[in-house]
């Protein structure tokens, strides 16, 4: 262990940058991660957004628009760990924020600059950058909308939280009253269907013309006592009646039960988290490697058709997606598994925003805003004779919009 002591300020201020969106980035639409990472010589306390004024709006004493605050992210970026390994903090350096973009000015058609600035705890502040997108809400043909609780980075507790959200489509589609084509994430597993066609008067007055205008609204009951307490994702997958799919509202949250552990018990949904690793890296590796090919669903469309992906001649499964886009595993027939996401030389629980289903054999991955790269995750599944395989795959987050 190495200590370090500073005297009562910090003369240095946090430093860091945006990752997503891309500067440049052109026909955005919906709702779209801003990222990054973020560190400083003592602790970075605060992450906030900004973007510059269109036309002649009120600004803050700044000259800027207050967008929010994103959240650190824990495990994010393992990439900034292994750059700056002897910085404190260094394992939630990431940060991220989900911004709606037909809240912005025109509702969202347009031009827009970010400006991201980090503050740390002795008062000092720096900015990460700017990033400039033009966005085309106009042109859109996917769901959209957003989740109104729990907040990003809010807390939910009880055997019956409710989350609230809504949802609209271009016309000439609708989403159906009933709420059957609206699904709620956790985790990236499926938790149930909300209530819907709820009104609410600012949703409609601002997006009118809509089919579902005046029933934009839904909620759901959370058994938060179900879940490990800690720090999970929250999103709703939401289809039309032309089949367009979209994932709204993606946002991290945090369940606080007092009467509950914060380790996985029977019975409890979220990441595995064990209070020792039964093995180290080396030992994992010892385990034979499987090379059968995996079938993978990845996206929001509902009763969509699994791929399969082959093993390359590395055992490695490779898989490709793009932030805060869910993805699930089928790790084939077991009947113990065990998985552990690889940063350096070291096994740490599976990511947040992630389920292992120790029923189904399945894993589940929701990553919020601030994940964004390649991902090295090992499954460990025991059959009924007792032999054991390890699946190797490695996740690579692209950006959700390209410049290209």
């Amino acid at each position: 262990m190495t200590l370090e002591i500073y005297g009562s300020a910090s003369i240095q201020a946090p430093f860091g940058s945006i990752g997503t969106p891309i500067d440049g980035t052109t026909g955005v639409a919906g709702a779209i991660p801003v990222s990054g990472w973020a560190l400083d010589d003592v602790e970075v306390t605060r992450i906030i957004v900004w973007r510059e004024p269109v036309g002649s709006e009120e600004t803050s004493d700044n000259g800027l628009v207050y967008i929010g605050d994103a959240i650190q992210v824990e495990g994010a970026r393992p990439d900034v760990e292994e750059d700056y390994p002897e910085y404190p903090l260094n394992y939630k350096a990431a940060w991220g924020y989900m911004l709606l973009t037909n809240y912005l000015p025109n509702q969202g058609n347009g031009t827009y600059t970010i400006r991201v600035v980090a503050e740390d705890s002795a008062g000092n502040s720096s900015e990460l950058g700017t990033t400039t997108i033009t966005c085309d809400n106009t042109s859109d043909i996917k769901p959209f909308g957003t989740i109104d609780t729990p907040t990003q980075g809010g807390e939910a507790s009880g055997s019956e939280y409710i989350n609230f959200g809504w949802a609209l489509t271009p016309q000439p589609n609708y989403i159906p009253d009933d709420g059957s084509t609206i699904t709620v994430l956790i985790d990236g597993e499926e938790a149930g269907n909300p209530v819907y066609n709820q009104y609410r008067s600012d949703v409609a007055g601002l997006f009118t013309g809509y089919a579902n205008s005046d029933g934009a609204v839904g909620y759901f009951y959370i058994n938060t006592t179900e879940y490990i307490n800690g720090e999970h994702t929250i999103a709703w997958s939401v289809e039309d009646s032309a089949g367009s799919t979209a994932g709204i509202g993606t946002r991290y949250f945090t369940i606080l039960n007092t009467q509950a552990a914060g380790f996985l018990q029977s019975g409890m949904k979220g990441r595995r988290v064990e209070h020792h690793t039964p093995y180290s890296l080396e030992s994992m590796y010892s385990l034979p490697s499987s090379f059968e090919p995996v079938k993978i669903l990845r996206g929001f469309k509902r009763h969509s058709r699994p791929e399969t992906v082959l093993v390359d001649n590395l055992g490695i499964v490779n898989l490709e997606i793009r932030e805060v886009e869910r993805v699930a595993v089928d790790l084939g027939k077991g009947i113990d598994y065990k998985g552990y996401m690889i940063v350096g030389n070291e096994l740490r629980p599976l990511p947040i925003g992630s389920t292992l289903n120790m029923q189904k054999g399945t894993f589940f991955w929701l990553p919020g805003p601030g994940f964004i790269g390649e991902y090295n995750l090992v499954f460990l599944v025991q059959d009924e004779t007792g032999l054991k395989r390890r699946i190797n795959t490695k996740i690579k987050i692209l950006p959700k919009f390209s410049i290209f």
